[in-house]
């Protein structure tokens, strides 16, 4: 398996760092260097998929996993 690298600098480690971007009511995860803080993705805040199993869950309806 190949090893991630940043595409600016070639570090090979990450962090999230929480991130509010302007003009924004979102809160969102940046996958950044550790090394030069070069931004190589974006994750959403909640877990989506785990916040509708909750809610299917209240609603009491099955769904598959």
């Amino acid at each position: 398996m190949a090893n991630s690298i940043c595409t600016k600098c070639d570090n090979n480690h990450f962090e999230l760092k929480e991130v509010s971007p302007r003009d924004s009511e979102f809160i969102l995860y940046f996958v950044q260097c550790t090394s030069c803080g070069g931004v190589i993705g974006v994750i959403d805040f909640y877990n989506i998929g785990e916040l509708i199993h909750q809610l299917a869950k209240q609603l009491n309806v099955s769904l598959k996993r």
